[in-house]
């Protein structure tokens, strides 16, 4: 597999967990070195249910 189609694969597999909205997506490839963050990639962070999302999604089930 050469390295173009491993990186289209990894952006649907990326693409598809941000849609589904489970987990929060962050990309940060380029940064600037004014604001002092560093550039971290990809980072994908399981998204957590509030108490309002719950009681919601039970009541619209």
């Amino acid at each position: 597999m050469g390295i173009k189609a491993k990186i289209t694969e990894t952006a649907e597999k990326v693409y598809d967990l941000a849609r589904e909205g489970k987990y929060d997506v962050k990309v940060n490839l380029f940064s600037k070195k004014t604001h002092g963050d560093k550039a971290s990639g990809i980072k994908v962070v399981s998204a957590r249910d509030t108490a309002h999302t719950k009681k919601w999604r039970a009541k619209n089930r």
